[in-house]
């Protein structure tokens, strides 16, 4: 292990004075063996300075840059396993307690402070089991609250913590469900997630960037035998920002799916060559989540089943397909928002 920490001269020297060097190749797998991990500086009031690293959401701080050498190869060393930096960590929501998640072959894996390991095929399965074994031993949450265990990329640059684009996720009843974190390349290039025992990527600038890693992902879980019908799968948490550049290469469709029941609304239908598309804006996180179908009908069963599983209406009938003119349609937003009962 070789690290070194030399001045920083970009413009981000006022908050990041210095950069560590992390060289890794004799000890994790290639090809990201080399890290520069910004060094930043706070301002404790008087003369007192205190300079600090995250490293794969771990904090280190110092009261001088040189100083923080030694406990960055103590941390480092107690990351690495089975020559494997981190793919993923668990954030705690209160507690910030953090969980390295590394990716070997199919798998991904979850270690904990001298417990068990757990290792299956889906992120989502390892999450389950981590959250449901630290709440059982009360490691994490309190009597009668439960924290919840957020998901974050390691960037391969610098080891600091990405925050996913948005999630695609599969749940069919009688089926393992699939749950990926989609994410943006440390150097904005490619969106990415990892499927089927390989990173799968498409060009960011691509206008339908979204639709086509949804495309490729489910190609891949299919050949796998892990996916049936590629519009089971869907993005989920897409940001506004995101699904404004989406919606601009999308045609609108003269349908919208009405919603009765706890509250009216309306959601507009698009379509991308023969795949039908409608969102559901989840107000209070700000995001969107998308349906997929092969037809309008499709398209509205599909919405109607996972707005029935949440709670949100208690019937499949409380959402019909209505045939409008374009204008009675058209949504800035790109669909009205839809109360929440349970967390999906």
């Amino acid at each position: 292990m070789k690290l070194a920490i030399f001045n920083n001269h970009v413009s981000a020297a006022n908050s990041a004075p210095f950069v560590l060097s992390i060289d890794l190749s004799a000890e994790v797998i290639p090809p990201h063996t080399h890290f520069l991990a910004p060094v930043y500086v706070e301002d404790e009031g008087g003369e007192s300075v205190v300079f600090n690293v995250e490293l794969c959401g771990f904090r280190l701080e110092a009261d001088d840059p040189q100083a923080l050498l030694a406990p960055t190869a103590q941390l480092l060393s107690g990351l690495i396993n089975l020559a494997r930096l981190p793919t993923y960590v668990f954030v705690a929501g209160d507690s910030l307690q953090v969980f390295p998640v590394y990716t070997i072959g199919d798998e991904v894996m979850a270690t904990t402070p001298g417990g068990p390991v757990f290792r299956h095929v889906e992120l989502a399965k390892v999450r389950n089991y981590l959250s449901d074994y630290l709440h059982a031993m009360q490691l994490l949450g309190a009597i009668d609250s439960l924290e919840t265990l957020h998901v974050r990329g390691v960037d391969n640059d610098t080891l600091g913590l990405v925050r996913p684009r948005f999630y695609l996720k599969k749940r069919v009843p009688g089926e393992h469900a699939f749950w990926a974190p989609v994410f943006l390349s440390g150097d904005g290039q490619r969106l990415y997630a990892y499927a089927a025992s390989a990173r799968r990527d498409v060009d960011a600038a691509e206008a339908q960037a979204i639709l086509n890693l949804h495309e490729q992902v489910a190609s891949a879980l299919i050949t796998d035998g892990r996916l049936h019908d590629p519009f089971d799968l869907r993005a989920d948490r897409l940001f506004p920002s995101d699904w404004k550049i989406l919606k601009a290469h999308l045609s609108l469709q003269p349908y919208a799916l009405q919603v009765v029941g706890a509250r009216f609304c309306q959601l507009p239908v698009y379509r991308r060559g023969k795949t039908y598309l409608t969102v559901e804006h989840r107000v209070d996180e700000d995001r969107y989540q998308m349906f997929l179908g092969r037809n309008p009908l499709d398209l509205q069963r599909r919405v109607a089943a996972d707005l029935v599983r949440r709670g949100v209406i208690t019937s499949s009938e409380e959402v019909t397909l209505r045939v409008l003119p374009l204008p009675a349609v058209t949504s800035s937003s790109g669909g009205m928002p839809l109360p929440s009962k349970t967390p999906a």
